[in-house]
């Protein structure tokens, strides 16, 4: 019979990579998701690069901006390849990079890039997105990647879980998994109370999310229960690290312990 001590741990980690790839499926899930651990990781002078698969353009169907699209010169680098045009990106997914941007400046990152894959149709470009994403961390020469997990209830949160793995089997890295919507069975536990005011900072540039529903409340409800197990701080944030490529059955059964 497996004890408390090993489902969750007990015990703290220092936040894990030397080069690393954060995967965000949308604008705001890399602040949500591990927006402490980054900024931890800045102040240890790692080096990040924040890659932003999907425009989050479904966001707020109802949002003025919502329907009116730019100029195409405004795709910039990644209109093209795999996404047949460019009707997905708005205004509204526009505004949207422009608070990534400046919650990412919070967070002390300056390198990042924007795939603008359509939003809840990531899976429709799985092998475009594959792709990329491979040549990302082999020029990067990244080591861990950072990515949502795959029991995540957002459809484009668990085809990011199935790239990173993907990226896994082809460039040997680390992968990193956090949770947003749905907690996952851990084996790290990062202490981000020190720097829990900038993760605040950060996602309260995403106004445009905010206004939806209170996100700021919620994965601070997530973050201090994840503080449970271990004595002293009031924030953490929960990883499950693979080092190796896993089976299905093996994935299972850490899952369902």
């Amino acid at each position: 019979m497996l004890q408390e001590s090993d489902i969750v741990p007990y015990s703290l980690s220092h936040p894990l990579g030397e080069r690393i790839v954060i995967l965000a499926p949308h604008p705001d899930d890399e602040t949500l998701g591990c927006g402490g651990t980054i900024r931890l990781l800045v102040k240890s002078s790692k080096q990040i690069k924040v890659i932003f698969l999907t425009s989050g353009d479904k966001a707020d169907p109802f949002h003025k901006l919502s329907h009116k699209n730019p100029p195409l010169p405004h795709l910039g680098k990644w209109a093209k390849g795999g996404v047949p045009d460019g009707s997905h990106i708005t205004e509204y997914a526009l505004l949207r990079e422009k608070e990534a941007v400046a919650a990412l400046k919070v967070l002390g990152i300056s390198d990042y890039e924007f795939h603008r894959f359509p939003d809840r149709g990531l899976h429709m470009h799985y092998k475009t997105a594959l792709e990329r994403l491979s040549g990302v961390a082999e020029t990067y020469k990244s080591d861990t990647v950072y990515s949502p997990s795959m029991i995540e209830l957002n459809p484009d949160h668990r085809t990011t879980a199935a790239l990173s793995m993907e990226i896994q089997k082809m460039n040997k890295v680390r992968i990193v998994f956090y949770e947003i919507t749905t907690p996952l069975r851990p084996n790290i536990l990062v202490d981000v109370t020190s720097v829990y005011g900038s993760k605040k900072r950060a996602l309260k540039k995403y106004k445009s999310q905010l206004k939806i529903k209170d996100y700021l409340k919620h994965i601070t409800a997530l973050n201090t229960f994840r503080s449970l197990t271990v004595d002293g701080p009031c924030e953490v944030e929960a990883f499950w690290c693979v080092d190796e490529p896993l089976s299905g059955e093996d994935i299972a059964k850490w899952l369902g312990y």
